[in-house]
């Protein structure tokens, strides 16, 4: 899969885990993916092209017990 990511994720707010590592997604990470609140099995973003900063929004995934991977991109900031 390529392109940017849909800012329509954010919606899918019953999501548990969303793995999309492994493709070539570019741009910013979308700040809706900060409503995906009640994700808690895995928010797996790595090895894409993705840049910009990481968006405060995803501090809003306090439910998240297992990996958080963002790895292997361009992002800059923490969370």
């Amino acid at each position: 899969m390529a392109g940017h990511l849909p800012t329509e994720l954010g919606y899918l707010t019953k999501l548990g885990t969303m793995n999309l590592n492994t493709n070539r997604f570019s741009g910013a990470i979308p700040t809706e993916l900060g409503n995906l609140v009640q994700m808690s099995s895995g928010f797996r973003l790595y090895s894409n092209s993705l840049s910009s900063t990481i968006p405060t929004e995803l501090g809003n995934l306090v439910q998240m017990s297992s990996i958080f991977g963002l790895s292997s991109n361009s992002l800059s900031s923490t969370i």
